[in-house]
């Protein structure tokens, strides 16, 4: 057996309401047929911060999965969430960023692209079968619900990494462990840090996000906001939100990332609009929240209070009890 790592599972008991729930990586090198396996104590920790792991070798039924704590307690189920089997590392092209800069408000980055087409294609397929979705509803005022048009989910705590959960209106979830090495390149090569994740599925051309700017309180002043597409190519429009003739827009295509920084949320609006026909896309986000408010923001609208999605054969499903 050649070294690998392995993810150790992980037990939910009833006493620990006031603690986030992970997996650890467990190191095991190389072993004789006759050595007996020695048992690894499964870990709880404090820390959102997601143990580094080596892509394995294969998916044998010793490659255990990632367990994401989905309700408020822990008897309130779990989400398994399987190891990836490929080199993240080998997925990125080193290509330099192009500044788009219009002083004194527009500052961008565009890595293009950031990720080869066999990565993208790999690191797609991964998200797309292996995280929980969600349809999004909310009430904006009295008699007027919203249903976001696409699927979302959300992983990450704020700064203040609180193990009050009783601070929360729904438990922070751990951001696993393939978002957790991408979370790091964009970090390494955007000059920011993030603490949050945030993942969006455009199942077509139907499935859009409006104009807006995540200009929240709660992001701090200036915040820099990475934005990583996978999949089908989307137009990408930006415009100031005093200047009517300081308009943008570019196709964001498959393994792009798209760097926002300095006064492009305070000053301007972006959206991806509708289209008439358009392949599938995923887009992932990373953003930096500092409080609490960010952290409930960011569960309600991305995660919300309905069920679960996933895709199978093909198209975006109810989950059942087998997933």
């Amino acid at each position: 057996m050649t070294d690998t790592t392995l993810l150790a599972p992980i037990e939910l008991s009833d006493d620990d309401s006031d603690e986030l729930i992970f997996v650890s990586s467990v190191k095991l090198g190389k072993r004789k047929s006759s050595d007996s396996p020695k048992p690894r104590k499964a870990l709880k920790q404090t820390s959102l911060q997601a143990a580094p792991v080596t892509p394995t070798a294969d998916r044998s039924d010793a490659a255990k999965a990632q367990l994401i704590q989905l309700g408020q307690s822990p008897g309130s189920g779990s989400f398994a969430i399987h190891p990836h089997i490929f080199d993240l590392e080998a997925a990125f092209t080193r290509k330099a960023a192009k500044p788009i800069i219009k002083p004194p408000d527009l500052d961008l980055l565009l890595f293009k692209p950031l990720m080869t087409p066999e990565g993208c294609s790999k690191v797609y397929s991964y998200l797309l079968n292996e995280l929980p979705w969600y349809k999004v509803k909310y009430t904006v005022r009295k008699g007027i619900d919203i249903v976001t048009p696409r699927y979302t989910t959300v992983f990450g705590q704020d700064d203040t990494k609180t193990q009050a959960l009783s601070r929360y209106k729904k438990r922070p979830r751990p951001i696993p462990y393939l978002l957790e090495e991408l979370k790091r390149h964009v970090e390494s090569i955007s000059g920011a840090t993030y603490n949050f994740v945030l993942c969006n599925f455009y199942s077509d051309g139907k499935d859009s996000i409006s104009w807006h700017s995540d200009d929240e309180a709660f992001l701090g002043p200036q915040p820099t906001i990475s934005s990583l597409s996978l999949g089908g190519a989307r137009d990408f429009y930006i415009k100031h939100k005093a200047d009517g003739t300081d308009k943008h827009h570019f196709s964001l295509q498959d393994g792009d990332l798209l760097v926002m920084r300095g006064k492009t949320q305070e000053r301007y609006l972006h959206s991806i609009p509708k289209r008439a026909v358009a392949r599938p896309r995923i887009n992932i986000t990373f953003r930096r929240a500092i409080n609490t408010y960010g952290t409930d923001n960011y569960y309600k609208y991305n995660v919300g209070d309905g069920p679960i999605y996933r895709f199978r054969d093909g198209k975006m499903c109810l989950a059942d009890s087998t997933d």
